[in-house]
């Protein structure tokens, strides 16, 4: 359905830009915080000029919102598993969407991990390997989203794609 390719596009593109410039929502998620998301404009750290505030260059604070990072995530695992079972214009079942499902659902789990893990009272443990693939690499993991979804974009009838 056309409705789900865009929505795969649109979703994986947001999900990338949250897992490489939004900042950790736990204390424990690690520190992969290299300052992507902070904006340096050369004036200092509060961005005074001649003790004057200068005008804020343009900030990702909205990338660190908690709600918008949940409704992010489900929805980035919802339209990933219906990429999995729906098809678009006679393509492959299952095989036709394949990476920009994954990308979908694994940056919709990172994120809604990261969420669970900012909310929950005690610690929040995963096995080692998702630990390295949801929390320890996920600026990787988002511009991988933003690959696979431009080039879905791009190549919409290329299988895998």
């Amino acid at each position: 359905m056309a409705q789900f390719y865009f929505l795969s596009i649109l979703l994986n593109i947001i999900a990338g830009l949250i897992l490489v410039y939004g900042n950790a929502l736990s204390k424990n998620a690690g520190s992969d915080s290299d300052g992507l998301s902070e904006v340096a404009d050369g004036f200092g750290t509060e961005g005074e000029v001649a003790g004057h505030a200068a005008p804020s260059p343009v900030t990702f604070a909205s990338l660190d919102n908690k709600i918008f990072r949940l409704v992010v995530g489900v929805l980035s695992v919802f339209v990933g598993l219906m990429k999995l079972l729906s098809v678009f214009r006679n393509d492959i079942p299952i095989v036709g969407d394949l990476f920009p499902a994954l990308a979908g659902m694994v940056a919709g789990a990172s994120l809604l991990f990261d969420y669970y893990s900012s909310q929950a009272v005690g610690a929040a443990d995963l096995p080692t390997p998702l630990q390295v693939v949801l929390v320890d690499s996920k600026k990787y993991l988002g511009i991988a989203c933003i690959v696979v979804a431009v080039l879905h974009f791009v190549f919409p009838q290329v299988v895998l794609l």
